[in-house]
């Protein structure tokens, strides 16, 4: 049964595991995210944190969230060792704006853009069709998701990993590049990504 986009949000904050995986933010007009990055090795963890302005209805995930000092399996029927739905990305926010729902998978890096980047977004979109499919599955419930993916990095010189225009990388064109200076204080609406990925 396809649902309006609202009652479909609606499911999500019904549905997701808010109390184990949820952000609470402060502001109905603002999402503040804060994630700690281990920079060069052996360095201490530095912590980022962006707010980013919003309109419509927010629903912040944090998907990497740790109990005693580690990550719960996503899905706990499966085993989680190296395997490919154990990546992860660090945010997942949900946006119902404008009678649409939009979905902005983030990861928070330091100085580094590692080789293996893609695969921990792609996972994440991946976790998005598997809670889509979820629901869908016992609830006969769905709604269009449109899904982007960015990586903010505060890598002294990005260019050699970026495309020609600066905006994506190079290893895969459906993530968009920020460096945190840029990135903090932006409209969530703003974010500039033209890869979406449309999960109906």
């Amino acid at each position: 049964m396809a649902l309006n986009t609202q009652g479909y949000f609606n499911c999500l904050k019904s549905y997701l595991n808010t109390n184990h995986y949820g952000e609470p933010q402060a502001s109905s007009s603002e999402v503040v995210l804060k994630e700690k990055v281990f920079g060069q090795s052996g360095s201490k963890p530095i912590e980022y944190k962006v707010s980013l302005q919003t309109t419509g209805e927010t629903l912040v995930i944090k998907l990497d969230a740790k109990k005693n000092g580690s990550s719960l399996p996503l899905f706990h029927f499966l085993d989680d060792t190296a395997k490919p739905w154990s990546k992860r990305c660090d945010f997942v926010v949900f946006n119902l704006r404008k009678n649409k729902l939009h979905v902005y998978c983030l990861e928070f890096k330091s100085e580094s853009i590692p080789h293996d980047l893609p695969d921990q977004l792609k996972a994440s979109v991946d976790w998005l069709k598997a809670l889509h499919a979820t629901i869908n599955a016992y609830t006969s419930k769905r709604s269009t998701i449109h899904a982007t993916k960015y990586v903010l990095s505060n890598h002294p010189d990005p260019t050699p990993y970026l495309d020609a225009d600066g905006k994506y990388l190079q290893r895969d064109h459906t993530i968009g590049h920020y460096r945190y200076a840029e990135f903090n204080g932006l409209a969530l609406a703003d974010l500039d990504n033209s890869n979406i990925e449309v999960i109906r």
